[in-house]
């Protein structure tokens, strides 16, 4: 709490809503949350549309303000082209960390929340010591808080696959960009994640 009683603004960058899940309900006691959803890097449009829809469901649900940040694909095309043939969790990984993390850092100073954080950590695919890392960087550069928290810690994973059940939310079998689905296409339909 703050020194007059009221709870901290937080913006929470989510790229789907199941992996938004945990975080909020370990947020929402603590901060007054705003959604930012911001997926340059999902891929196809249609897969974008459906993540959007969900989210937008799980907002409303609980509550939450939701500010939904313009669909650019090229940014994230431009911002990852040096490392496009490197693997997930690699600097391309970073790259694209970067862009959307830069974007909820601008954003939330635009909203005039005090720090920003982002759901990548609840996901079982994502390092969470380079994502905390990423978000430092861009918290210096953009002179906005980070919120180092990593989400997938007491179970948030596994809490958030049982919360997506519970609240009939799509789960994703790829983390979002292009390269990521074509891995999964490729190693089948057994493989269900979402990061």
């Amino acid at each position: 709490m703050s020194l007059d009683g009221q709870k901290p603004a937080l913006l929470l960058h989510a790229c789907c809503a199941p992996c938004a899940t945990i975080p909020l309900e370990r947020l929402l006691p603590r901060y007054q949350v705003t959604v930012f959803f911001y997926g340059p890097n999902i891929h196809p449009r249609q897969e974008h549309r459906l993540r959007l829809e969900d989210v937008r469901r799980l907002c409303a649900g609980l509550g939450v303000p939701l500010i939904i940040g313009d669909y650019r694909p090229g940014d994230w095309g431009r911002a990852v082209a040096p490392w496009r043939t490197l693997p997930e969790g690699s600097v391309r990984c970073e790259a694209c960390f970067r862009l959307r993390m830069t974007a909820t850092a601008r954003q939330a100073a635009a909203a005039g929340c005090s720090e920003w954080t982002m759901t990548l950590s609840v996901g079982r695919q994502k390092k969470s010591e380079q994502v905390v890392r990423v978000g430092r960087e861009v918290a210096e550069a953009e002179g906005v808080p980070f919120l180092a928290e990593d989400f997938k810690k007491r179970s948030g994973f596994d809490l958030s696959v049982i919360r997506s059940r519970e609240l009939s939310l799509r789960r994703q079998e790829y983390c979002g960009c292009a390269l990521s689905r074509r891995r999964a296409l490729l190693s089948g339909p057994a493989r269900k994640v979402a990061q």
